[in-house]
């Protein structure tokens, strides 16, 4: 059996439940607003963008709090504060109320939810060593497409009835997620190094005098860019120009999430003897050559496959990201380098929601397949991009060499 840190498997676990959580309310908020609110589809790709852009400091901040405080304590709050948040909105949809609402409290929950993410890859980093690491956040990949096969099903179930009944439900499995996290989690000795000061983007920017670490966090904006089209853009064209109903848009994520549950250990596999970079590369093209035949499908059987040539690009691409981040960054900075890498996701993430939608918008109507064909060529550039780069880094940083390697001193002899 796999050796991995005490509590590995309950965050892998966590993970899980909190992206079904997720799943079953969020993916559906674009079609909420521009259908029952109607917010014009341009609007709603701003306001999603705007949120993800605030919400990639939090990465940054992230990140470097948790260096100082510890691993645990940040996701212990991140997810609590969050489940409140979250119910908050989800009275406003109940109500109706103004909004405006909605548009402070979703950024304001998108930036602290945005603590966690660093905050547990640096949890596992700490444990973990660098070829190792690929199989590792592939099974946290593997715990959060099983919540994702479920949620957005359900979801879609839901929303034919009320998309208040929703939020509330998310809300109460961040709530249950807290508790896990707070009670299975610990951290590795020596973690924190318990010197506190407020983070400064100084510091996070002098990361970037790294040259090589530069390059991976630009293709990671470029390949985030791309990823991101999977929820909003996908489901806005499935709705407006395919003419898909909320439960088949539910089904479309779904098929996403259980083929990751199925194949990710095995696509691990394949690519944990080869570069990291290389399998980044390779990933790009899959998501590409997806994202462009979903333009042109008619049918849902047809959208069905196109995702699925997506998702095999997903399964090489988020945790080979997640992975080369951590190899490349030093020890005791690796909350701060994955804090700063998750900035160049989220905005990345947040430029490709505007463009796409926007794309979707004011492409769509006089050129229906424009907009896919600009996410392929974004993709083709990433992975030439990933190519480019791994002809710089060494073995061990591109995740070959000593599998055995203890990620750092503080490593725990605990594992199961």
């Amino acid at each position: 059996m796999e050796k991995h840190p005490a509590g590995f498997w309950l965050l892998v676990a966590a993970e899980g439940v909190m992206t079904a959580g997720y799943a079953v309310s969020f993916p559906f908020l674009a079609i909420y607003l521009s259908t029952h609110r109607g917010v014009p589809m341009a609007w709603v790709g701003v306001f999603l963008a705007v949120s993800m852009l605030v919400a990639s400091a939090a990465q940054f901040i992230g990140g470097e709090v948790s260096d100082a405080i510890g691993r645990r304590k940040v996701m212990v709050f991140s997810l609590a504060l969050r489940s409140v948040l979250i119910a908050v909105i989800a009275w406003i949809v109940y109500s109706g109320a103004g909004l405006w609402a909605i548009f402070v409290f979703h950024p304001l929950g998108m930036f602290i939810g945005s603590f966690f993410h660093p905050a547990a890859r640096s949890w596992v980093a700490d444990f973990v060593g660098p070829a190792r690491r690929l199989k590792a956040y592939g099974f946290l990949r593997m715990g959060n497409n099983a919540g994702w096969a479920l949620g957005p099903a359900l979801g879609g179930f839901l929303a034919e009835g009320s998309y208040a009944l929703m939020f509330f439900v998310t809300a109460g499995v961040y709530s249950v997620c807290t508790v896990i996290v707070a009670l299975s989690i610990k951290d590795a000795p020596g973690a924190a190094s318990g010197k506190f000061s407020p983070p400064r983007f100084s510091d996070g920017a002098a990361t970037l005098k790294n040259t090589r670490f530069l390059r991976f966090c630009v293709f990671t904006f470029t390949m985030c860019a791309v990823m991101s089209q999977l929820v909003v853009s996908t489901s806005l064209y499935s709705k407006k120009y395919l003419g898909f109903s909320e439960t088949e848009i539910g089904l479309l994520f779904s098929i996403n999430g259980l083929m990751v549950v199925a194949l990710q250990y095995f696509v691990t596999r394949v690519l944990q003897t080869r570069r990291l970079t290389a399998g980044l590369a390779a990933g790009a093209i899959f998501y590409g050559a997806g994202y462009l035949a979903f333009g042109f499908t008619t049918v849902f059987y047809a959208a069905a496959a196109a995702i699925a040539v997506v998702t095999l690009g997903e399964m090489a691409v988020s945790p080979g990201l997640q992975a080369l981040g951590a190899n490349m960054a030093p020890r005791g900075e690796k909350g701060r380098y994955l804090g700063v890498q998750g900035v160049f996701q989220q905005v990345g993430s947040s430029a490709g929601i505007l463009v796409g939608s926007n794309a979707i918008g004011d492409i769509s109507p006089f050129f229906q397949q424009g907009p896919w064909f600009i996410v392929a060529f974004v993709a083709v550039v990433s992975s030439l991009g990933f190519r480019s780069l791994g002809r710089k880094l060494s073995p061990e940083q591109d995740g070959l060499r000593n599998p055995e390697a203890p990620a750092s001193p503080i490593e725990s002899p605990e594992t199961v």
